[in-house]
């Protein structure tokens, strides 16, 4: 009983893979197009995510760098304990050594 489930099972999977290399080209383009259609998806939602981000943003209030001035949500700055903030870890190293110069 089980070797003719061997048998019928490898009748199956030479018939699927001589389906697959009989219709290679259609299988290509049916995946072609549902890639494309899955990026034109994503492509209409970064536009709402977009307009979200726009009206967090108006609400959100902004700080400035303590070495260039630069304005910076708080979010994305960096934060010392003192309560100075920096747009970089470039910025914040620089005013280290001015800081350390002074000193």
């Amino acid at each position: 009983m089980t070797e003719w489930l061997v048998v019928i099972l490898v009748i199956l999977i030479m018939a699927a893979a001589g389906m697959i290399l009989r219709y290679r080209r259609q299988l290509q383009m049916g995946w072609q197009m549902w890639r494309m259609f899955r990026m034109m998806r994503q492509a209409g939602k970064p536009t709402e995510t977009k307009t979200k981000k726009q009206e967090s943003l108006k609400d959100t209030q902004l700080v400035r760098c303590e070495k260039c001035g630069t304005w910076i949500s708080p979010e994305n700055a960096l934060k010392l304990g003192n309560g100075k903030f920096f747009c970089s870890s470039k910025c914040m190293e620089r005013a280290a050594k001015l800081q350390s110069l002074v000193d």
